[in-house]
């Protein structure tokens, strides 16, 4: 999981110019062989680059090798 939170790091909030994780963005990575589970929460209810950082991170992570992704969407932190 630590090669998963490493490698969201490098995915990039172009509003902010911080990455997912130390925003707080990234709350959950479960993974098992192939398949990788990670759960998002957006800063902002009606985050408009929403489906920007679910692509982005879901190409970081088919770049380290799962075939099985699964993104999920969280409440916003406010």
């Amino acid at each position: 999981m630590e090669e998963v939170r490493e490698a969201l790091r490098e995915v990039i909030d172009p509003h902010t110019g911080m990455n997912l994780v130390d925003m707080g963005v990234v709350q959950h990575i479960q993974t098992e062989g192939e398949w990788v589970y990670v759960s998002l929460r957006p800063t902002s209810p009606f985050c408009p680059i929403t489906d920007y950082l679910v692509n982005a991170v879901r190409e970081k992570l088919r770049g380290l090798g799962f075939k099985s992704i699964e993104v999920e969407l969280e409440d916003a932190l406010y």
